[in-house]
């Protein structure tokens, strides 16, 4: 039988690397196991092996190239685990991964459970490290690229994909992708962000409406603004907003995929058109903090839910939105109005200030708007409390947008994103004491 053949029996597939965590492994009924560069071990025997850029099989004499398959160098080595996912994407059947073994961690023949030492000095030790984390950073970009493979990475460490689930689904994390203007007014670079987001496992996605000609004085939209798309700052801000087409393919994608939907309308023309059109989760950005009278209309409405960003705002504001929200059902958002915001200066202790004004108010949530880089500031965020995470979200680099260094790479970036924050928000529990199955003590039998 043919390795293509041997694949397609079955829907489990479990691939072996040679980390510790592969002394987790137990065979099941119904699976095929493929190992990197080893036949057995004293308690696994394998089915498939993978050497020198092939796959042997292990019951009959057949083999295969993986040659043009995804022939990627990582460091000093080429990825072997990424040639095998893509030979077994392109079968075109679905499949489950299970990877054992993949710990991306080599500091030592103890990460090795062969003890294999490759390593003869300090030169050497380094291109291994660079080696490694080259192939975890690739693993985590390319893991969910697979169209007809479900990849789960199995382990104790936080890389691994989690089992359990602990979190009530009626108080589970919103996390939001903020995708600004980052659609450049470009209808199919719009449905990319959408698609990327859906990937992404994303459910609440953010976009933003103005009225150009009254939302700016006539001297700001006349200014000088060159862009590949403008001449003048009104020509700019009219190309960034949302066409009535645009809306309708929103609208589309919001059906489609039951998303949850919000806006910044900063004007009350923006918010009208909007609510005609069946939108109904507004957000106060920062950006008018100060036009007192559209907030204090904005608190009269029927909305099922208000998200309130407090950047570059003082306690004087906080009390004027408390008080004006106060019967109204809101999501009080931590930010630095800074782009990007210095770790240094994210000043989380205030996300602490509306978790414990959540406690005394049910109608508070705690939130928190990244502007930071990266994702440490926001799984800090939700450790700390935060029910609601909003991130900025772009396609590649674009260096005459607004704000483009505080966005992640929505196809590359933000599905580890929103994979951080979920395990983080996970791993929190439940609050309950108990003793749990998995528990153990390290010696079983001592006196008492």
């Amino acid at each position: 039988m043919s390795i293509s053949n041997l694949i397609n029996k079955y829907y489990d597939i479990i691939i072996l690397g040679r980390g510790p965590s592969l002394r987790n492994f137990k065979k099941k009924k119904n699976t095929i196991v493929i190992s990197m560069n080893f036949s057995k071990t004293e308690n696994i025997t394998t089915d498939i092996m993978f050497k020198n850029n092939k796959l042997y099989s292990l019951k009959n004499s057949s083999n295969i190239n993986l040659k043009n398959y995804s022939n990627y160098r990582n460091g000093s080595v080429y990825f072997g685990l990424l040639n095998i996912l893509s030979y077994i994407n392109s079968l075109k059947e679905n499949k489950r991964i299970h990877l054992y073994g993949f710990d991306f961690r080599k500091y030592s023949e103890d990460d090795d459970i062969f003890k294999k030492k490759r390593i003869k000095n300090d030169r050497d030790s380094l291109q291994q490290i660079i080696d490694i984390n080259t192939q975890k950073s690739v693993y985590n970009v390319i893991k969910k690229q697979f169209k007809h493979l479900k990849i789960k990475k199995i382990g104790p460490d936080f890389e691994s994909d989690f089992k359990k689930v602990y979190q009530n689904k009626k108080n589970s994390l919103e996390i939001i992708s903020e995708f600004t203007t980052n659609h450049q007014g470009d209808t199919e670079r719009l449905i990319k962000l959408l698609d990327y987001s859906i990937q992404s496992k994303c459910k609440t996605i953010k976009f933003q409406r103005r009225d150009v000609e009254n939302f700016y004085s006539k001297k700001e939209l006349s200014r000088k603004y060159l862009t590949p798309i403008s001449k003048n700052f009104f020509e700019y801000r009219k190309k960034l907003e949302l066409t009535d087409d645009q809306i309708d393919i929103i609208k589309y994608y919001k059906k489609k995929y039951n998303l949850k939907v919000i806006f910044s309308a900063l004007d009350v023309k923006s918010y009208e058109e909007l609510k005609e059109e069946g939108f109904k989760y507004f957000k106060i950005p920062s950006t008018i903090s100060h036009h007192k009278k559209f907030i204090q209309y904005l608190a009269k409405q029927k909305s099922a839910l208000t998200y309130i960003s407090t950047g570059m705002t003082d306690q004087k504001y906080l009390n004027f939105i408390l008080k004006l929200f106060r019967k109204k059902k809101i999501v009080l958002m931590h930010a630095i109005s800074s782009y990007p915001t210095k770790f240094e200066d994210i000043n989380l202790n205030i996300l602490k200030k509306y978790i414990e004004l959540s406690k005394d108010n049910k109608n508070i949530i705690p939130g928190y708007s990244s502007h930071d880089i990266g994702n440490l500031a926001s799984m800090l965020a939700v450790g700390m409390g935060a029910k609601v995470i909003e991130k900025h979200i772009k396609i590649g680099v674009t260096d005459w947008m607004h704000y483009d260094d505080t966005a992640l790479d929505a196809k590359f970036e933000l599905p580890s994103f929103i994979d951080d924050l979920q395990k983080i928000y996970l791993s929190l529990g439940d609050e309950k004491k108990r003793i749990y199955s998995f528990e153990h003590h390290k010696y079983k039998y001592i006196k008492k």
